[in-house]
């Protein structure tokens, strides 16, 4: 999730300094026209891209938020099944499904078996934390393992096994 926040942001920004560049631009053009060429020129840049550009970083801008409201109802929201999500967040199934795979795609969310219907957890990253588990959180200690737990011989910390 902390993906997709960063696409975010990193998004609004480019939106906002294009549609900037765009108001700026438009009285560039008169106001140097025949005196600083430079600047007239790199107005008409601005409106260029302002004009064809702005939309579509905005449009991108806008699908991420949407993308980042169905993260939040599988991984706040606990919701599972493509129509518990459309219910709650009044969309089609469809468009759905095409934001959870897109989601899962680009690493939004992860830890999850998506079968196009529902999301279930994948007991293989359970595996993968016990695996890391193997050296202490707070000393970076090998852990000793016996029946229940893990546990640090030098800090104490101790650590379950089914996590």
């Amino acid at each position: 999730m902390d993906k997709l926040k960063k696409d975010i942001k990193s998004f609004f920004i480019f939106a906002l300094v294009s549609s900037i560049l765009f108001v700026v631009g438009i009285p560039m053009i008169p106001i140097f026209a025949g005196k600083i060429w430079f600047l007239m020129a790199l107005g008409i840049v601005f409106v260029a891209f302002g004009f064809y550009g702005m939309p579509l970083i905005w449009l991108k801008y806008a699908s991420l938020k949407r993308i980042n409201r169905v993260v939040v109802a599988i991984e706040e929201e606990h919701l599972t099944m493509n129509s518990e999500i459309a219910t709650q967040l009044q969309i089609p199934e469809k468009e759905v499904k095409s934001l959870i795979t897109t989601a899962i795609n680009k690493r939004y969310i992860t830890g999850y078996i998506y079968d196009g219907e529902k999301l279930t957890l994948n007991n293989k990253e359970k595996l993968k934390k016990q695996i890391n588990l193997q050296k202490c959180a707070n000393c970076g200690a090998k852990l000793v393992d016996n029946e229940t737990e893990w546990y640090c011989p030098y800090c104490g910390d101790r650590f379950p096994k089914n996590l």
